[in-house]
């Protein structure tokens, strides 16, 4: 419970406002036991007294529906009735004698026949046969051991509340909606088992398929796979039936429950995956079911994960179910899986990205307690006092609290809406099936999205799942729940309509309303080829405009109001998000490119314009011309640069802050040497080690390596803890090896004459767990000292190293299921110079201007000092300082001893007026580094910015050489520079 309390505490000091509890693999504590239920209850009220947020989470892991094993344990039918069906054909028919079949049919002038009733006969048999192969979810350590459940099956939604929220309401019900005000849902999904030509299947899913669309499907499931028949109708029926079905037996349970309870339901599904149906059908619909919808935004690579950051349809669906469905709040799980090496300008960047598009609730992914063993590798980043820059984040949980706030407040109000060609993708979809029209598809409508916010047009998107159920024409215009459009855009991929759009779309153009048609109208109704809409352009010319791009100028009128106008683009693109408030407007404008400054002029409503400076949480008067009852201005923003502006609606009397604006540099301070110092030891990973075991001849292994010989070693199959969850405590259970098991693991350390004897650390992850040697010496850990977390113990090898190869070994008899064998570090004050394997450590060098690593620190971690001093006559005068090249994850100044602000992202520079005093100033610059250099990964990194746990595992069987490691440069590579300005 101190460790819960002392990281509530934590979190408060850095202005972050709530939590999810989020068990994942790796827990130790028994799920939904009364431990587990008690800690929650403490934890609570920690976070009441601290006036603090508590949301609990649905499941162990992810995706939820399992309840970490508990589901399937108790209603073994939400998993062994099968879950998907493969067809594999044969043209002789030989069943196999272990394979479940639910059908087998045979080719027979063209058609289907079912022959369940002469299979013997058959069996044996020339012919084109087809044989329907029932298949469940694999088990596996994800599930505890289980597998995953159908969320398809009537009952199994009800047994997931029942098993998860049972416990919460007794421990901590009084305080549901209250300091408890939801919960989070990580990716359920209906995706079929894996396998080529897999379908998804549910016991009933024949019967229901019959009900809603009339006709027996069973006959016609190849058409799923392949484009036999009438294959657009039955794939299109198939995938609609399917959504309905997750709605019904999944959404509708947790929204009636939650509304019953009081609380939120938020999380998010697959929302990646689109156009593709396999994981739900359509994912914009479920968040209609949702107080607090919600994506998640993971990684920091827009080009190698184009479906994560930079995929602008994501966020606009989440935020036009919320404006069409009234919700104020929209969730983002942000920054998972970005790499310890994330920025602070990675953070606005991806952070202002998302929230220009719509989010206005950020979720930071994630916040590690422990980081022993594999759980550093479980999608890394951390937001806690492990990473070194963790004293500095309060500035950025500080700005995005201010951008949260104003993003809530108000209506975001378009009058175009878009509809998405969701369900002309189900037409497309086939398992395994060819892919261009599917791609194609989602090209057209990413180029669509992607144009429109470049053109600064206002708009939403449509779901015809959420339009069947609160569509509606009212007064010449289409509204959907509380929001209403006049006019509607169709995609060029838009081929197919549900018939509850098409009668909507007919009554809209019946009463005037404007389609603006990027294609021809659509052919297909419910999947089914039809001339029923083609008419619509004839028998309405004036209200139905043909054109084949959206940035067609005639379409200007129709795309933009009067009372908002963007001109004069230059440069990188802007986006904005502009909401109504009752006394004004709210305008965010965002410049997301990373290299290049972007211009805009805006003309808006409105009589005065203040900046809101979501840094300082102050008002600053912004230059603004005025015009009738409108005023104008221009915007230049920098690489990764953002404005929030309030256009008042009258004059403002409020206090504002002047700007006292940069007009030029008038003189170059001169500077004293810079004194260049790290403010921690330097450190070097030994990562590869010589594993020694029963049965097991000494050789040298990789320490991931090491760790899977190890538990293989001692009847697991891996380690326990890696990528699988705890049920109930079957693996602590397992924790009953008697003495003479385990395991000696040494890591080798080669040292040069000079650093023999030297002053030095050795930090070992759990000391507890093992008995630890330098060079055969028996050492103990330090009382009370740890080193990055809390669970890594700081021993003292000074004077017990000697030149050339050292060994340090870890000897663990008996064995434990806790043994994650991981890498060991030294700490002390030396140099790395590279060696045939890994590394050399050298008396140490003063650091100076340029990379770190290149000057003997590549595994270093934390933060590196540069102080100098400049002499100043007159104090009141701007005063500017400027980077050159540099890197690093934030860089903190300091002027005169008083905290002047930060530098992370361009144009690299901070005003130090406010803190200048007349004679001598002295400024120390702190450059942060990352976690990545220390821990990885340092072998095969793949795609810079995604990093998953599979990052980790993998490296050369022979250690490289320590030039081939993967590491960071950071430190200030160029002088930096004080000037005066005019």
């Amino acid at each position: 419970m101190e460790m819960i309390d002392e990281q509530l505490e934590d979190f408060h000091a850095r202005g972050i406002g709530g939590v999810f509890v989020h068990p994942r693999y790796g827990l130790i504590t028994e799920y939904l036991s009364q431990e587990w239920f008690d800690l929650t209850a403490h934890a609570l009220q920690k976070a009441k007294s601290l006036g603090m947020d508590l949301w609990i989470y649905d499941e162990n892991s992810y995706p939820s529906g399992f309840a970490g094993g508990h589901v399937p344990d108790q209603m073994p039918e939400s998993y062994n009735r099968g879950q998907g069906i493969r067809i594999v054909k044969q043209s002789v028919l030989q069943p196999d004698s272990s394979g479940r079949y639910i059908h087998i049919f045979k080719m027979v002038n063209d058609h289907l026949v079912d022959i369940a009733g002469i299979v013997g006969s058959e069996t044996g048999s020339k012919g084109d046969y087809y044989l329907y192969e029932l298949h469940n979810y694999p088990n596996g350590g994800w599930f505890g051991g289980y597998s995953y459940v159908d969320l398809l099956l009537p009952g199994v939604t009800e047994k997931f509340i029942e098993v998860t929220m049972s416990g919460y309401e007794k421990a901590i019900g009084d305080e549901f909606g209250d300091y408890m005000p939801g919960i989070f849902t990580d990716e359920p999904n209906i995706a079929p088992p894996r396998g080529e030509n897999m379908l998804r299947w549910t016991p009933d899913l024949f019967e229901q398929f019959e009900k809603r669309w009339g006709y027996d499907l069973r006959p016609n499931l190849l058409s799923l796979v392949e484009d036999k028949g009438e294959y657009g109708r039955i794939r299109h029926n198939y995938y609609g039936l399917l959504l309905e079905l997750f709605i019904e037996r999944w959404s509708k349970p947790w929204y009636e429950y939650t509304e019953e309870k009081g609380i939120a339901w938020t999380g998010h599904y697959w929302e990646h995956g689109w156009p593709s149906p396999h994981h739900g059908g359509d994912n914009m619909a479920m968040y209609a079911w949702h107080q607090v919808p919600g994506i998640d935004m993971l990684f920091n690579s827009w080009e190698g994960r184009p479906d994560q950051f930079g995929n602008v349809r994501a966020v606009k669906e989440l935020r036009s179910a919320a404006n069409q469905m009234g919700r104020v709040r929209t969730l983002s799980e942000t920054y998972g899986g970005s790499g310890w090496d994330l920025s602070f300008e990675d953070m606005k960047r991806n952070g202002d990205w998302e929230y220009v598009l719509g989010v206005n609730f950020m979720n930071q992914h994630l916040s590690y307690q422990t980081l022993m063993g594999d759980r550093k590798h479980d999608f890394p980043q951390s937001f806690s006092y492990q990473v070194p820059w963790w004293e500095e984040y309060r500035s950025q949980a500080d700005y995005f609290g201010r951008l949260s706030l104003a993003m809530s407040s108000g209506e975001q109000i378009n009058d175009i809406l878009v509809i998405e060609p969701t369900s002309t993708a189900w037409m497309y979809y086939s398992p395994g099936g060819e892919t261009a029209r599917l791609e194609d598809l989602e090209s057209d409508f990413r180029t669509l999205v992607d144009e429109l916010e470049r053109l600064h047009v206002e708009y939403d998107l449509a779901c015809e799942n959420i339009m069947k159920d609160h569509g509606s024409i009212v007064k010449g215009k289409l509204v959907i729940g509380e929001r209403s459009y006049s006019r509607i855009v169709l995609p060029k991929s838009l081929r197919n309509l549900d018939t509850p759009t098409m009668r909507l779309m007919d009554e809209f153009l019946r009463v005037g309303g404007v389609v603006i048609s990027l294609g021809t109208p659509p052919e297909y109704l419910d999947g089914l080829a039809t001339d029923e809409m083609l008419s619509w352009s004839e028998e309405y010319p004036d209200q139905w405009i043909s054109t084949n791009r959206i940035s067609d100028p005639e379409l200007s009128g129709l795309l933009y109001s009067e009372k908002f106008k963007v001109s004069g683009q230059s440069g990188a693109d802007i986006l904005h998000h502009r909401r109504v408030l009752t006394d004004g407007q709210l305008l965010f404008l965002v410049n997301s490119d990373k290299e290049a400054y972007a211009k805009i002029t805006v003309e808006m409503e409105g009589e005065d314009v203040v900046q809101l400076d979501l840094f300082k949480g102050n008002m600053r008067s912004f230059p603004f011309d005025t015009e009738a009852e409108s005023v104008g201005f221009n915007v230049e923003l920098p690489p990764v640069g953002s404005l929030l502006l309030f256009v008042s609606n009258k004059k403002i009397k409020e206090q504002t802050v002047e700007s006292w604006d940069w007009q030029g540099e008038k003189q170059i301070l001169a500077l004293d040497p810079m004194e260049i110092k790290p403010v921690s030891e330097n450190v070097a990973t030994l990562d590869y080690c010589y594993l020694t075991m029963k049965d097991h001849a000494r050789e040298v292994l990789y320490f991931y390596d090491a760790s899977q010989a190890i538990f293989e070693a001692h009847g697991f199959q891996k380690n326990p803890w890696v990528s699988a969850v705890q049920f109930k405590q079957q693996i602590i259970e397992r924790d009953t090896f008697s003495a003479g098991s385990g395991f000696i693991a040494e890591f080798p350390l080669n040292l040069n004459a000079d650093m023999a004897g030297a002053p030095l650390k050795l930090v070992v992850e759990r000391p507890f767990l093992y008995s630890v040697y330098i060079n055969n010496e028996f050492i103990n850990p330090i009382e009370g000292e740890w080193w990055i977390d809390k669970s890594f113990g700081v021993f003292d090898i000074t004077g017990k190293t000697g030149e050339g190869e050292n060994f340090i070994t870890l000897r663990a008899d008996p064995m434990s299921v806790h043994c994650e064998l991981e890498p060991v570090y030294l700490l002390g004050d030396f140099s790395l110079k590279s060696a045939d394997h890994g590394w050399r450590v050298s008396s140490p060098e003063m650091l100076a201007y340029g990379s770190w690593k290149e000057q003997g620190y590549p595994f270093y971690s934390d933060a590196v000092d540069y102080s100098t001093s400049f002499s100043l006559q007159d104090a009141d005068q701007p005063v500017m300082l400027r980077f050159g090249a540099w890197n690093g994850t934030v860089a903190s100044v300091s002027l005169n001893g008083q905290n002047a602000g930060q530098i992370f992202a361009p144009p690299y520079e901070l005003r130090l007026d406010e803190f200048l005093e007349e004679g001598t100033n002295q400024v120390t610059i702190r450059v942060y580094g990352s976690l990545k250099n220390v821990f990885g990964p340092h072998h095969r990194p793949g795609i810079p910015g995604f990093v998953t746990p599979w990052s980790f595992k993998y490296a050369y069987k022979e250690q490289p050489p320590g030039e081939e490691y993967h590491t960071l440069d950071y430190g200030l590579m160029e002088d930096v520079h004080i000037s005066v300005g005019k």
